[in-house]
């Protein structure tokens, strides 16, 4: 399989069952979400689920939630669950000033190429900055929190700080936060 046989594009409904199955193989039970979760969040913006699509089907996502200062805060802090979020979720219908919540990068890590699919993400990361940025979206800050060591290696990679843990099922996770010129100066430097 070649790389121009990929293709980030936005998720639309008929992709979720492929997403959820890949969200299901990566991340433990109690982070999984479900479809009426992923249904709820597309009807509010659609634009928020980036999917890698190869030949082979979802090799990866990332997800990336526009949110009012205080529900950002809340959700880094512990004090908003995720599953919450779709009730807050701001669309991209006029400018705006956001913050961005990074609420997962998921890449099928059981593929040979996952290396590659990995890259392919990070490298899309920016090219959807610049979208917001034409949309007249002012983006004040992205911020995320890793739930693996693989999570805590990117983000670092990528321009993020860590600043602080939220207590979540009984473990810490950091709490990782960057502007966009970090993110994008990072991302294109590696």
């Amino acid at each position: 399989m070649n790389e121009p046989d990929w293709s980030m594009e936005k998720a639309t409904p008929a992709r979720i069952d492929e997403m959820l199955a890949l969200n299901y193989a990566i991340y433990p039970e109690e982070w999984h979400v479900g479809r009426s979760f992923v249904e709820a969040v597309m009807a509010k913006n659609p634009q928020v689920y980036n999917i890698l699509r190869t030949p082979a089907g979802v090799k990866g996502i990332f997800s990336i939630f526009p949110l009012p200062a205080g529900p950002y805060e809340q959700v880094l802090s512990g004090d908003l669950e995720e599953g919450e979020l779709a009730s807050h979720l701001l669309d991209y219908d006029r400018p705006r000033r956001v913050r961005l919540y990074l609420i997962s990068i998921i890449v099928d890590i059981h593929d040979p190429l996952r290396k590659a699919y990995a890259r392919a993400i990070v490298q899309a990361i920016p090219a959807e900055l610049r979208r917001l940025a034409e949309l007249g979206i002012e983006v004040e800050e992205i911020g995320a929190i890793a739930i693996t060591e693989d999570g805590n290696r990117i983000l670092r990679r990528i321009g993020f700080t860590a600043k602080g843990e939220q207590e979540s099922f009984g473990e810490c996770y950091p709490i990782y936060r960057a502007s966009p010129e970090d993110v994008v100066q990072a991302i294109t430097l590696t």
